[in-house]
């Protein structure tokens, strides 16, 4: 049976310097804490601040930071105990004090290792993140005081016995096995408070936009293609109106908030697109910016981890069709039989097809199309109106990307001459089949943005358009669900006999490979590389000139 001290004997041990230096403890842990979290907070950041995916990342096998975290808290507790055993014969306090060095100095070895990685994505300190880092530090300072105070307790409450107090700091080595749980909880903890700002930001974004009855409000949305369909359909319509449209992919409600703050009286159209991971996205979406017209591009299984069935992306894709004002007009594209198939949902709005595939008999169609490694012409028609386009854009998906923002300039009042000046000035978006020549003599064709089933078909077709040997770099798709492995796998066999070297990256590309070698394609002509950096270090030695390379797809850390 244990004896225990009065309480009151307890208690007189915290005196003010002893106090003190459990403060510095606690402040050191979270300072450490801190940094071990910066990575656990860029993947949820990346996540959306979901947890799905960040469980996920958290979860994986070959989750190297989870791994050296690990490493850190067995050898600081081995140290430690190891020390305590070794010099028993010093006071317990001494013990207790000078132990907790060791954790101090392998978090400092650790800390200095980490310095060395890179991020493809880092950590963004936005306001958000701020507040979840502030609570976060709180979280970790308060449970640092909380064991430090209650351990060293327990060790003078208990007579006769100073193990406890030997070991009394030992339990801190083990708090960065709670960083990856801290995270999500600080997110937790923040959530209500961050679900008021985004109702109060989405308020103003409503507000605002009312203040302009005149504008023109589009929406774009599909799989695939949505910000390549924007950024033409901002380049044309500028031939006639000043265009004001969402960058780079902000295709979320704050992203588009953030947007709607540049409005002002001199736009005549906003662009908003619309991403989707869940069904009532673009729903979501469609309640604040309420468009007058809209655009839908390709659905394919994409995101099928959340969404989980290709009929739950239609649904979701076609709540666009609802979002629309009656009487508007929304384009379909024919070149995707799942959106053409939501012809029948557009019965309070004028639906316009265009495509590449004239089969449906669409309003806006190419002839003549020729493709190439420096861009595409083709005869633009627009009802009984043609006009000779010409653009640097790769690939027929490409055309049919134009067409579908030609359809929707002609309905807001350009001429088809507008149209075809309009579709010459259209530049690539960055990373999406973009093709520059290095000084090397090396073609390197950049899709590297992002990939999906139809995305990697257009890159292929465009890759084949170049001569020289060719060489493709990729960690394959993901977000797929359970067609992942399988459409990678028909990835590879789609690339064998078209590439000469293969260069795969990560974990995801070993269905790619097998898909490869299943149509008996060279062994040797396949490398499998642990990341980028390790894939570009072997293109370098073996690239020479008149190579074209293929950068297809980079994935964010969350996948790497």
């Amino acid at each position: 049976m244990f004896d225990y001290t009065d309480a009151g004997t307890v208690l007189s041990v915290f005196t003010a310097e002893n106090v003190i230096a459990l403060v510095i403890m606690a402040v050191v842990n979270m300072f450490f804490m801190n940094y071990l979290g910066r990575k656990f907070m860029q993947i949820i950041q990346q996540s959306g601040y979901v947890y799905a995916d960040y469980i996920k990342w958290v979860r994986r096998r070959d989750n190297i930071y989870v791994t050296r975290i690990d490493m850190v808290v067995m050898l600081s507790v081995l140290a430690y105990l190891i020390y305590s055993i070794a010099l028993s014969f010093l006071p317990a306090a001494v013990i207790s004090a000078t132990a907790f060095v060791f954790y101090v100095l392998f978090m400092a070895l650790y800390i200095r290792s980490d310095f060395r990685r890179k991020s493809k994505c880092p950590l963004v300190f936005t306001t958000r993140l701020m507040r979840i880092y502030i609570t976060y530090s709180l979280l970790f300072f308060v449970f640092s005081m909380l064991l430090l105070v209650g351990c060293t307790m327990l060790g003078y409450l208990i007579k006769g016995n100073d193990i406890l107090l030997r070991v009394r700091y030992c339990l801190l080595c083990l708090s960065p096995l709670l960083v990856e749980v801290f995270v999500p909880l600080a997110n937790a903890i923040n959530a209500p408070m961050e679900r008021a700002n985004n109702r109060k930001y989405v308020e103003k974004c409503k507000k605002k936009l009312a203040e302009h009855p005149d504008l023109i409000k589009i929406g774009i949305t599909g799989s695939y293609g949505k910000t390549s369909v924007k950024e033409i359909l901002k380049t044309v319509l500028s031939e006639k109106y000043n265009v004001l449209a969402t960058p780079l992919s902000y295709n979320t409600p704050l992203g588009i908030c953030k947007t709607v703050k540049k409005l002002n009286d001199s736009h005549d159209v906003f662009i908003a697109e619309m991403g989707a991971r869940h069904e009532g996205d673009i729903k979501e979406l469609c309640d604040i910016v309420k468009p007058d017209n809209g655009i839908i591009n390709g659905v394919i299984e994409h995101h099928m981890e959340t969404f989980l069935s290709l009929s739950q992306i239609k649904k979701t894709k076609s709540e666009l069709i609802r979002g629309v004002k009656d009487g508007g007009t929304v384009v379909l594209t024919t070149d995707n039989e799942h959106t053409l198939s939501m012809l029948d949902a557009c019965k309070n709005v004028n639906a316009v097809l265009a495509g590449v595939n004239t089969a449906p008999n669409p309003y806006v169609y190419a002839t003549d199309i020729k493709v190439g490694g420096y861009g595409s012409t083709f005869t633009l028609h627009i009802g009984d109106k043609t006009v000779a386009c010409s653009t640097v854009l790769l690939g027929e998906h490409n055309v049919s990307n134009i067409l579908l923002a030609a359809a929707l300039c002609d309905k807001l009042g350009l001429s088809p001459e507008e149209i075809a000046a309009g579709v010459a000035r259209v530049r690539p978006v960055a990373h999406r089949l973009e093709v520059v020549r290095n000084a090397n003599g090396v073609t390197v064709i950049d899709d590297s943005y992002n990939s999906n089933v139809n995305g990697t078909k257009a890159a292929i077709e465009v890759f084949g358009g170049f001569e020289g040997r060719k060489i493709i770099i990729t960690p394959g798709m993901v977000e797929l669900g359970r067609v992942e492995d399988h459409e990678n796998f028909e990835l590879g066999k789609r690339l064998a006999g078209k590439v000469d070297v293969a260069i795969l990256v990560g974990v995801h590309a070993y269905p790619i490979r097998d898909g490869l070698l299943s149509m008996d394609q060279p062994i040797g002509s396949i490398h499998m590389a642990k990341d980028l950096d390790d894939a570009v270090d072997y293109y370098k030695t073996i690239s020479a000139s008149g190579d074209v390379v293929l950068f297809e797809n980079d994935l964010p850390d969350k996948f790497s």
